[in-house]
């Protein structure tokens, strides 16, 4: 074959190997895990966070049944250390999926905000973020199992 030869196929099989892993669906976690907002207050505090305020918001993404958002921090009051956690409940994968790929498109760069999915939710963690509050709350979504 020749070095073109071997160029090309090393290219066609990055090309298969990245479109395998595109059509696997990025990693999204089952929808069938029962999962609830009091396993959503559980994951803050097992980041040794607090609930700042914590409201229900109206306006929803389509397919979305409930959605709640938080104001988390260590110590609230204290801006610079918080970070807003909206979590969003889905009647099924699509729709959540379907959210969570609008939500990734929408924030560029990615240091912005940050996006997991866990049984039938969408986990957001957006605003003004503390370095800190986001770590503690990735290692507590990826210790439940948030993809």
């Amino acid at each position: 074959r020749g070095p073109r030869g071997v160029r090309a196929a090393v290219a066609a099989a990055l090309l298969l190997t990245v479109g395998g892993l595109a059509a696997a669906g990025c990693g999204r976690a089952d929808t069938s895990e029962p999962v609830s907002f009091s396993d959503i207050d559980s994951i803050i505090a097992a980041a040794d966070l607090r609930v700042c305020d914590e409201i229900e918001t109206e306006a929803r993404a389509p397919g979305a049944v409930e959605e709640r958002r938080y104001d988390v921090g260590f110590a609230c009051g204290d801006g610079d250390e918080e970070a807003v956690v909206v979590a969003t409940a889905y009647n099924d994968d699509e729709a959540r999926d379907g959210a969570a790929r609008r939500f990734e498109g929408q924030v560029r760069p990615p240091a912005q905000g940050g996006v997991w999915t866990l049984g039938p939710f969408t986990v957001r963690v957006s605003g003004n973020r503390d370095p800190e509050t986001v770590d503690a709350l990735t290692e507590a979504l990826e210790d439940r199992g948030a993809e």
